[in-house]
C-alpha cells in the first residue's frame, strides 16, 4: 500500500474487515529498487497494490507513479485498487492526464452512476483535480462518473485487475453504499474476475429526459432557530432549477420561509417557486 495520506479506516476496512496482511509504504518508497534488488520483498509472496487517498496535485507524485508503472509493467496479473488520489496516480500511470477542477468536488451527497450495472450511488467526496476521461489509454475505461458535472469518478482496466474510484466508498461517517469495493479488491486478490460489461459513459453524460416539473418538499424548523439550514436548502434547490428552466411546485409546512417567498433572490420573481401550497 501506497501511503500518500491514508485514512484509518481505510487500513481497518482492509486488515479488519477483509483479514489483508497490509504492508504500508511512504509516497515516495522506491518500489522497483526493493523488487529488483531485495530478495525478501520478491518472494514475500504480495498479491496486489493498493493507492491511497491523499492531497494536491497528483502529477506531483512522480515517485508514486514511476512505481506504479513499473508494476504495471512488470506485474500485470497484480490486482491494483486506488480511492481518491490513488484513482488520479492510477490513470497518470496508465497515460491518461488529469486537471484542476473549478471548484473541486466536496460533501457527503455527491451522486455517481456505476457503468457496469447504470445505479448512482451517494458518495462521499473531497477533491480538486480530476481525470480527463477522454485522455485514458484504450485498455482503460470509465467506472464511474459524477450524475452532477459528468466528471469521472473511477476507472477500470478491461484487460487487467486493476480499477480505482475517485470517492471514499470507507468514509467513517458513510454513506457506506460502495464499500464493497474493498471486497471485489479481495476478490481479485484471491483470483476471482467480475465478467460485468461496462456501459457507455455518454449515455450518461448526454442524457436528454430533464424533467419539466418538479415537486419540491420544504420544511422549516421545529423550533425557533432551527430553520435557517432547512431553509437555506430549499431555497438554494429552486433557484437551481429555475435555473434549468424547470417549473417547481413547493409543499412547504412554515409558510415563514425566505423560499416560500414571491421573490426568492433580489427582488426577482424568476427564481422563486411557481406554486407555493
Amino acid at each position: 500500500c501506497f501511503d500518500c495520506g491514508i485514512k484509518n479506516n481505510i487500513i481497518r476496512y482492509l486488515v479488519s474487515t477483509h483479514k489483508i496482511e497490509l504492508v504500508v509504504l511512504p509516497f515516495d518508497f522506491d518500489l522497483p529498487a526493493a523488487l529488483s534488488s531485495d530478495k525478501d520483498w520478491e518472494g514475500s509472496g504480495w498479491q496486489g497494490l493498493f493507492l491511497s487517498n491523499g492531497p494536491g496535485d497528483p502529477t506531483e507524485c512522480s515517485a508514486t507513479i514511476s512505481s506504479i508503472r513499473y508494476v504495471m509493467q512488470e506485474y500485470p496479473n497484480h490486482p491494483i485498487f486506488g480511492i481518491c488520489l490513488g484513482n488520479q496516480l492510477l490513470a497518470l500511470a496508465a497515460g491518461a492526464k488529469t486537471y484542476k477542477m473549478r471548484y473541486g468536488n466536496r460533501g457527503m451527497n455527491q451522486p455517481c452512476v456505476d457503468l457496469r450495472t447504470g445505479r448512482c450511488y451517494i458518495t462521499p467526496q473531497n477533491h480538486g483535480y480530476a481525470i480527463d476521461g477522454d485522455s485514458l489509454p484504450p485498455n482503460f475505461k470509465q467506472l464511474f462518473v459524477n450524475a452532477n458535472d459528468h466528471t469521472n469518478e473511477g476507472i477500470i482496466s478491461t484487460v487487467n485487475p486493476w480499477f480505482s474510484c475517485q470517492f471514499h466508498p470507507e468514509a467513517m461517517g458513510g454513506p457506506e453504499d460502495t464499500n464493497f469495493l474493498f471486497e471485489q479488491f479481495r476478490d481479485m486478490v484471491l483470483g476471482k474476475q467480475s465478467n460485468m460489461e461496462l456501459l457507455n459513459a455518454q449515455a450518461f453524460v448526454n442524457a436528454s429526459n430533464v424533467p419539466k416539473k418538479v415537486l419540491l418538499i420544504g420544511s422549516g424548523g421545529l423550533s425557533i432557530g432551527q430553520a435557517g439550514e432547512f431553509d437555506y436548502s430549499g431555497s438554494q434547490c429552486i433557484k437551481a432549477l429555475k435555473e434549468e428552466g424547470i417549473e417547481v411546485i413547493l409543499i412547504n409546512p412554515n409558510i415563514a420561509t425566505v423560499q416560500t417567498s414571491p421573490t426568492l433572490h433580489s427582488n426577482d420573481a424568476t427564481s422563486a417557486a411557481d406554486r407555493v401550497y
